[in-house]
This record gives C-alpha cells, sequence and structure tokens, in this order.
C-alpha cells in the first residue's frame, strides 16, 4: 500500500540556528531537520520513535483529521477521506487527544449538543479508515471520558475510558486491560521501575503503576486534583504538581524541580523535562537545573505544540510539523 502524498511539501534544513550561553542558562533555538507543510493549522502531537501522529484542524473544504509521518521512510498518511465536516454539533466538535504506536494512531473525536459523544477512534497505515472502539454519550459540561496518554519505545498505547484501563498494541490487540476502583483522569506509558509501563491517576488521586500483565507494581499518593502531567521513565513516576515537578520510585524516595509560573510539562526525555510556557518550549536538565530554550513563538503566533523522545524532537506551529534527530538537538550543558 503506497503512503498517502503529502499535500505542500517536504524541506530539510539546518539542524541548529543558534546557541547563545549565558550566566542563567542557554538559548538554543532549534530549526528542523525535515518540516512539512500541511493543508489546515496543526494542533496536537504524538512521537514514538519514527512514528509522528499529529491533528490538522477543520478548515472551509476539509475536517479536522489524524496524519502519520513516518520520520524514517518520509511516508505521510491521512486517516479518513478529505471532506468538510458532515456534523459539527451545537456545542463544538474536534479531536481531544491523540496517541501513536509503530503503524497505529489512536485519538478522541467529540461532537454534540446538550449530549456530547465521544468516539475513541483508531487506524494503521495499512487500514486508513478510522474504526470506532469505544462511544460514550453523556452531558455537555462532564470532563471527557476517556483519556490517551504518552508512550515511547513501542510500548503500545495507552488509554482509559471510565475505570478501564488498555495498553493497546501496535497490532490492535490490548496488551492488557485492567479496571482500577476509581475512573482514570490521565494516564501515560513508558519503561519504569519495577517493571511499570504503564502509570494511571484515579480520580481519587492515586496513581497506579501496572505491569506488562496489567498486575499491581507500586502506587503513589497525591491529592485529588492536584495533578497536571505525568511521565513514567527508568528513573521513576515523574509528577508534576501545581509548578513543581516530582520523580517518585517505588522505595518512595523523591526529588523535586520548579519550573517557571505557569509552565506545563508535555514530555519528559533523556533526563529532562519539556515544558511549555508563554508559547516557548524549554527543556530543563533535572540533574542540574539548566534550562534551554528551544522554540519561542512570537506575541499572537500560533500555539506551538512539542514532543519528544529518544528518537527525535517533535513540534508543531500553524501549518508546518518539524522533526530534529534526537542527536541534533542542542540543550545547555
Amino acid at each position: 500500500m503506497k503512503p498517502y502524498p503529502a499535500p505542500l511539501c517536504l524541506v530539510p534544513v539546518a539542524a541548529l540556528a543558534l546557541t547563545l550561553l549565558t550566566a542563567g542558562g542557554a538559548l538554543a533555538l532549534q530549526l528542523p531537520g525535515r518540516t512539512s507543510v500541511r493543508n489546515g493549522p496543526v494542533r496536537l502531537v504524538a512521537l514514538n520513535n519514527a512514528s509522528f501522529a499529529f491533528t490538522v484542524a477543520r478548515t472551509k473544504t476539509d475536517c479536522d483529521h489524524v496524519e502519520l509521518w513516518n520520520t524514517n521512510t518520509k511516508g505521510f498518511w491521512r486517516f479518513g477521506k478529505p471532506g468538510a465536516c458532515v456534523d459539527l454539533g451545537s456545542t463544538g466538535t474536534g479531536i481531544s487527544s491523540i496517541g501513536v504506536s509503530g503503524k497505529r494512531a489512536l485519538w478522541i473525536r467529540y461532537t454534540g449538543g446538550n449530549t456530547r459523544e465521544w468516539q475513541l477512534m483508531t487506524a494503521t497505515t495499512t487500514q486508513k479508515a478510522p474504526k470506532q472502539l469505544r462511544f460514550v454519550a453523556q452531558d455537555v459540561h462532564l470532563p471527557s471520558p476517556m483519556v490517551i496518554g504518552d508512550s515511547t519505545g513501542g510500548l503500545g498505547i495507552p488509554y482509559a475510558v471510565g475505570r478501564q484501563v488498555v495498553l493497546l498494541g501496535e497490532n490492535g490487540v490490548a496488551v492488557f486491560k485492567a479496571t482500577e476502583p476509581a475512573p482514570i483522569t490521565l494516564i501515560t506509558a513508558g519503561k519504569g521501575p519495577a517493571g511499570a509501563v504503564v502509570a494511571a491517576l484515579r480520580k481519587t488521586g492515586e496513581i497506579e503503576m501496572l505491569k506488562a500483565d496489567g498486575s499491581h507494581s507500586w502506587t503513589v499518593g497525591v491529592q485529588p486534583g492536584a495533578v497536571k502531567a505525568l511521565a513514567l521513565a527508568p528513573v521513576g513516576l515523574v509528577v508534576q504538581r501545581a509548578d513543581e515537578v516530582q520523580i517518585r520510585t517505588p522505595a518512595g524516595s523523591s526529588s523535586a524541580v520548579t519550573l517557571p509560573a505557569g509552565a506545563l510539562m508535555t514530555d519528559f526525555f533523556q533526563g529532562r523535562i519539556l515544558y511549555r510556557r508563554n508559547n516557548e518550549i524549554h527543556a530543563l536538565k533535572i540533574s542540574n537545573g539548566r534550562d534551554t530554550l528551544l522554540l519561542q513563538g512570537s506575541a499572537g503566533a500560533p500555539a506551538i505544540s512539542a514532543t519528544a523522545d529518544t528518537h527525535g524532537f517533535g513540534w508543531a506551529q500553524g501549518r508546518k510539523v518539524n522533526l530534529a534527530c534526537g542527536s541534533c538537538v542542542t540543550f545547555a550543558p
């Protein structure tokens, strides 16, 4: 099956624009090794090894949709046929979350009026027609009953619907399914300590670490509603509460760093917290607190979305999706 052609252009550029060391940190404005221009604004991004998935927002002639970019082979695939949206709903429609692993993308679509319909959708490079996995209809004022998490290393894509936690493999088969005592509000996957591969935050405040067979590994207790972001890495569970990011381990030890006010962690890789603040993307090194400004959007410019793993650093701004290889990113020492 041939990949869906890129609508516009793919432009290789230099890997690094500028490095300026200062006493307080470093400025390393990052240019991509590859850039692709899409047919609409790019909103959400997810990167897992060479697989870079992203959402393209609705335009006058095309509905919002998901695309996948294999950054090794340079292939692009669009999921769903082009065309205008047929049902916008009186209270809006859109895509709220996205995940990727290998040739498979997973996303959450919503639409409706006083009752909002939530759909968990998936597609692959060989089966490009989106397939619905789960459906929930509920009052429009309630939060999403579904969550999708980040993933690394080809583990699969973690998601939860209500109290059920699933790690979905690239082949479309669940690696495991587990039922928690309370609804899940955040989820992530990674290779963590004590065999943990998924971290799931319950509405009641506990963060449950699960092994690849769905069994319990360890638990971290937090105040309900306090967690803003999660990541799972070999160093431990990385959890943001307010402006503080803690690294928790099975033994209960904890180390912490403080982000600037208003910052939100978007990823964790190579011992660094990737965070967004005021339309800037930074990487903060845990071991020494050095902060690198990677991307900077001008006032009024489209918001930058960014993600990273050991394979590379990917981001979107406006209609452009960009990638720099993992070794091409320049950080503060």
